[in-house]
């Protein structure tokens, strides 16, 4: 057995014992697809440890440090600023990675593929690679043609290899019924029904679904009707946004226009008071948030070691013209039509409700989040 063999087993022996890895099948696809064929000869790693420090890894430089690291239980970025940026100096927005393989497992374990498999978001190949070594077939989609193209490159080895496509999938139509199983490696707020569309009734689908307060939500869909899917939520997740998708970008005090005509009081809310606080019942109060006060982000910042808070909308514009909420040093600064502290707290007053009470009703008018089947509203 190689090096490259060992630290793959090491890797699913140490997933095992954290409880991620449980199905003997995806543990036959990460032995079998290396996933340092994957790896860039150098890009940026980044471990999810406390500080999330990140650190450059090279091939040349040091090969023994790059193949570990090909094993361990990080994100490698391998894009920057859609290709225009540098990915091994871990500075600006990562628009392509390798997933951790630990939340890698956990989606491909929910999704448990088979049949026929339509992937959004090809990256690397990666994980199209682990699905076809599952599934009868996979189609891969990918936005970025020179990402599309190093992926086919990195999957030749496979005997069973994926078909990958060039396209936006956001606006591609695919054949109704012609998938089992769905693929998404990109954060998603809003899902297109093509995709729920090419599922088979009673196909089943996996989604970083990304609504823009707090983080993504591991989400397991399953198309019951044929006009309607219901997604269940399943832990949280952390993913880049589907290139369409992408709110409003910007640093935190860019969105604070309009300053001079800004709104100010002294206030002994806490950023914390904000964000759905910590903990089992954090998922159940972002979703809460994201239903009744559509459309807001926050951001967490400080300054002379200081917390901060600013809620602002993320729409188109928003940073020009958006309503905004600044939290910092026991003052809140306010700009726009949109009373945002008064909605989040509105939100976070119903309480934390049981996460398999809440679920995601998908149909070809739109989404909607419900508790207990009926549709969430204020």
């Amino acid at each position: 057995m190689g090096r490259a063999e060992e630290l793959n087993a090491a890797l699913a022996g140490e997933l095992e014992a954290e409880g991620i890895l449980t199905s003997p099948r995806w543990r036959a696809a990460l032995l079998a697809v290396p996933r340092h064929r994957f790896v860039p000869a150098a890009a940026w790693a980044s471990l999810d440890t406390g500080d999330r420090q990140g650190f450059r890894i090279d091939r040349d430089a040091d090969p023994v440090r790059w193949l570990e690291t090909a094993y361990a239980d990080a994100v490698i970025v391998t894009q920057t600023e859609d290709g225009a940026g540098d990915p091994t100096r871990g500075q600006g927005d990562a628009t392509s990675s390798l997933s951790a393989p630990g939340i890698a497992t956990l989606f491909g374990e929910l999704l448990d593929p088979r049949g026929r498999v339509l992937e959004i978001g090809t990256g690397s190949g990666w994980t199209a690679g682990l699905l076809a070594h599952l599934a009868d077939e996979v189609v891969s989609v990918e936005i970025d043609p020179v990402l599309a193209e190093r992926a086919e490159a990195n999957l030749a080895f496979l005997r069973r290899r994926p078909e990958v496509l060039t396209a936006d999938a956001a606006a591609l139509a695919f054949a109704p019924s012609s998938f089992d199983g769905l693929h998404v490696t990109c954060g998603v707020g809003e899902l297109p029904w093509s995709w729920i569309a090419a599922l088979r009734p009673g196909g089943r689908g996996v989604v970083p679904w990304s609504p823009p307060f707090g983080m993504g939500h591991r989400t397991l869909l399953v198309r019951t009707g044929e006009q309607e899917a219901v997604g269940t939520f399943h832990g949280q997740c952390g993913y880049m946004m589907l290139r369409s998708q992408r709110g409003e970008r910007g640093k935190v005090f860019e969105f604070l226009h309009h300053w001079e005509a800004r709104d100010s009081e002294r206030s002994r809310l806490r950023p914390s008071d904000l964000t759905g606080g910590a903990g089992p019942g954090r998922q159940a109060a972002e979703l809460l948030v994201n239903a009744l006060a559509p459309g807001v982000a926050y951001r967490l910042f400080g300054r002379s070691g200081r917390p901060g808070l600013l809620l602002h909308e993320t729409g188109p514009g928003s940073r020009e013209n958006g309503s905004w909420a600044l939290l910092e040093n026991g003052e809140l600064h306010r700009y726009g039509p949109r009373d945002l502290v008064g909605e989040v707290l509105e939100a976070l007053a119903h309480g934390r409700p049981d996460g398999e009470e809440l679920a995601l009703r998908i149909t070809p008018e739109g989404q909607v989040l419900t508790l207990g089947g009926a549709p969430l509203t204020l």
